[in-house]
């Protein structure tokens, strides 16, 4: 781990400046985060002229409502710069988790960099579901309680504004016992990642 570090150190100041012209913060050009144990360079795209194109370029879908801000009263919501901050923080470290909660074709075809794909339809199969509360540190007790005192923070995403996959899935496991304070509801999504111009990695 070390040595993978100290390479990132010196590939970031062998490129320092090169990223510099659409920025993230005004003191943040880029962040590194594993993917599939690679290391990936997350950053904004540079062309000041690039225009989102495809699906999630559309303002409009057919019975989709815009979610809200709070999806629940003990759940926070997070913006891009946060999210980023939780991957170094913590996925980096392995102390967190980043989730995409889309179908599998689409997570195969692109996804924020370092996030796992458990499809929201999962939310209903009793046994894949205790399968990841204990791959996320959540132990079911003799007494048929969940004991979370060990749970890794959790950070949900789907397609956007108007999706609901998140918040559902959230309201699922908050109802298992999931600690709401180791959940974070990432509300824009992949729509809002791509509108921003964030780096996607392909998952095939």
């Amino acid at each position: 781990m070390r040595i993978i570090a100290l390479l990132l150190m010196l590939v970031v100041s062998a490129t320092a400046g090169k990223y510099d012209k659409v920025k993230i913060t005004p003191d943040m050009a880029y962040i590194y985060v594993y993917h599939k144990g690679k290391a990936v360079k997350v950053h904004r795209i540079q062309d000041t002229k690039h225009k989102l194109t495809g699906e999630y370029a559309r303002t409009y879908r057919p019975g989709k409502d815009i979610q809200p801000i709070k999806m629940h009263k003990d759940i926070t919501t997070i913006g891009e710069v946060e999210l980023l901050q939780f991957m170094v923080n913590k996925g980096n470290k392995k102390k967190g988790l980043l989730v995409d909660l889309r179908p599998k074709r689409d997570y195969r075809k692109e996804s924020i960099p370092s996030a796992v794909n458990i499809p929201a339809e999962t939310k209903d199969n009793q046994t894949k579901v205790e399968k990841i509360l204990n791959i996320l540190g959540a132990k079911r007790a003799p007494d048929g309680s969940l004991d979370a005192s060990r749970a890794m923070e959790v950070a949900f995403y789907c397609n956007g504004l108007w999706c609901d996959k998140s918040s559902e899935f959230i309201k699922t496991f908050l109802e298992l016992g999931y600690p709401a304070d180791k959940m974070l509801y990432y509300r824009g999504g992949i729509q809002m990642w791509k509108i921003l111009g964030f780096t996607t990695v392909t998952n095939q």
